[in-house]
This record gives structure tokens, C-alpha cells and sequence, in this order.
């Protein structure tokens, strides 16, 4: 069975820490034996709080990772509207005061490492990994739980492998921002499941964590409304931990393209047989989650989608 830490509570620093102290060893060892650690946050809409990563969620999980290692922990993303804006926004920079051991990285700043994304016809588009995301020793993925208009789900797989793209700076209509869409939307919906989880597939992340004190239904990932309930989730396997999440929804993984594909790829699990998550919490904590428009007649167009070759 795969574990997965399911935590309740109000108070989000505590259970972000509770939950992954929930993972006990596999997450101590593979903490004590890290060199460098990064936590990837979501912070997709700079000016937007219930879109990003609360500052209280990795000071849980900082609270742990300090008690075992007292190695180098970065705090980093990609963001599409501006890291250094969004860590000012949301007070990040508080946390080089509290905890010595901790740096701030804008990965749209990053080296990087070539990668690839999926075109529409199954072939490769060359793209760039932040070397940094790549190379530490313990990579973990904090996001919020959020419904996303075009992929269903935006959950830890998903900020892990759209976070740890870089990409070039360009101008819109609402300034300076880091976008992926071209290579993405673009190309259609199965192309984007696809890539989504070519990426994972080239550099996963070790640990999933979904932070659902506050989450977002609706226009998601950053134009939805806030849904309280008052859990968090995480694991070793983050295709598993958002499996549970999205099911929490009311979102089966089995529509979810990138989860689906993952599975298929031996990446993660979504039966929730196989997952160790108490049933009775499970239905006492799960929503109807309100959908974005035009959602039931998109969740499913990536299943027809595929290039001939590789139905």
C-alpha cells in the first residue's frame, strides 16, 4: 500500500508539519541524508493569496526539516507573474529571519538543464529545467488544492513540473510575465497532460504536499473561490497524495489526464485501493467542488486527443 498522510486541523502551520512528521521515516531518512533541500511553493498570481503557497505551510514544513537536517533549504519557484514580487507580497522574505538555514531563489533566474515538453503529434520540443530544482538532493512540492479550468487539478505534480520550467520573460497585458501556455495550450489538451507528465517522468519530485486549509474551487488555478477544508496532505508518492486530493474534490483521478498517464508510466499511484488513507475521514472531509465554466465538456478532451501513432 502506499502511505499517504492525511491531517485535519485550522491552524495550517501545525498541520503541514503534523502531516509530514505523518511520514516517518521515509521522509527523516531521506531528509538526514539531503545536502540541499528545495521546497517548491506555488506562487502562480503574485497579488493573490488563495492561489499560492501560504508562508505558514513551509514554516510547517521547515518546522520538521530543522529537528533533522540543518543542511541548506531553499524556498524557490518559477512564477508566472513574478517570483520577487510574490515573495514580497506574501512576506516570505520573514522567513531568512526565522530560520537561518533557509535561501530564497527565483527559478526564472535559474541555469538550467535541457528537458523536454510533447508536441501534439508525440514529438519533442526542446525546453530548460531549473538546474537547481534538478539537482538538490530532497525535492518537495508544497501546493495549494485548487480545481484548474484547463488540467481539471493544479496539485504538487503539476506546481513541480510547470514551476521548474524556465522560460524567457515576455510582455502582456498585465505586464512582465514567465509563460509556458505557448508550449502548452497551444498544442492542445492531451499535449499538455503529456508534457505535464514527460517532465515528471525526467525529474520527479520526492515529496507531494497539498495544502487544503484553504483551497480553491471554481475558476482555478488563480480566479476561483475559497472552499475551507481544513486539510492537508502529503507523501512520498505525489501522484498518490493528488489522487486523494482531487478525489477530496469530488474530481476522479481517472478523468485527470497527467495523473492517469503518470500511473500508466509507473510514476505514482491513483487507484485509491492501493492507497492507505482512512475511508471514513476521507467521506467525512469531501466536497462538491463548484466547476469552472466550460469544465465538463474539457476535463475528457485529452483522451481523444492522442496522435494516431500512439492510440
Amino acid at each position: 500500500m502506499i502511505e499517504v498522510s492525511l491531517e485535519t486541523g485550522e491552524n495550517r502551520r501545525q498541520v503541514v508539519a503534523n502531516a509530514v512528521r505523518g511520514l516517518g521515516d521515509a521522509f527523516s531518512d531521506k531528509c538526514r541524508q539531503a545536502e540541499t533541500i528545495l521546497i517548491k511553493v506555488n506562487l502562480v498570481h503574485h497579488e493573490n493569496q488563495l492561489a499560492s503557497t501560504h508562508i505558514d505551510a513551509v514554516r510547517g514544513v521547515l518546522d520538521v526539516i530543522r529537528n533533522i537536517n540543518k543542511c541548506k533549504v531553499i524556498v524557490a519557484d518559477a512564477s508566472y507573474h513574478g517570483t520577487k514580487a510574490a515573495f514580497r507580497n506574501f512576506g516570505y522574505n520573514r522567513l531568512l529571519e526565522e530560520f537561518n538555514f533557509v535561501e530564497l531563489q527565483d527559478l526564472n533566474d535559474d541555469d538550467f538543464v535541457d528537458g523536454y515538453s510533447v508536441k501534439a503529434d508525440g514529438s519533442r520540443n526542446p525546453i530548460r529545467r531549473s538546474k537547481t530544482a534538478v539537482n538538490a538532493d530532497l525535492k518537495i512540492s508544497l501546493a495549494p488544492m485548487k480545481l484548474h479550468r484547463d488540467t481539471a487539478v493544479s496539485l504538487s505534480v503539476k506546481n513541480w513540473t510547470i514551476g521548474t520550467w524556465v522560460t524567457p520573460p515576455r510582455v502582456s497585458a498585465s505586464g512582465m510575465v514567465w509563460a509556458r501556455w505557448p508550449w502548452l495550450h497551444e498544442e492542445g489538451a492531451w499535449a499538455h497532460h503529456a508534457s505535464i507528465m514527460e517532465l515528471y517522468r525526467q525529474v520527479p519530485c520526492d515529496v507531494g504536499i497539498v495544502d487544503g486549509i484553504l483551497a480553491m474551487e471554481g475558476d482555478g488555478p488563480s480566479s476561483g473561490e475559497p472552499v475551507q477544508m481544513g486539510v492537508v496532505l502529503a507523501g512520498m508518492d505525489a501522484v498518490a497524495v493528488d489522487a486523494v486530493s482531487a478525489t477530496l474534490m469530488s474530481i476522479d483521478p481517472s478523468e485527470v489526464g497527467y495523473l492517469v498517464m503518470c500511473a500508466e508510466a509507473g510514476l505514482g499511484v491513483i487507484d485509491l485501493t492501493r492507497i492507505n488513507v482512512p475511508p471514513m475521514m476521507m467521506s467525512e472531509i469531501t466536497r462538491e467542488f463548484s466547476r469552472p465554466p466550460g469544465f465538463e465538456g474539457k476535463i475528457m478532451q485529452w483522451k481523444s486527443g492522442a496522435p494516431e501513432s500512439l492510440r
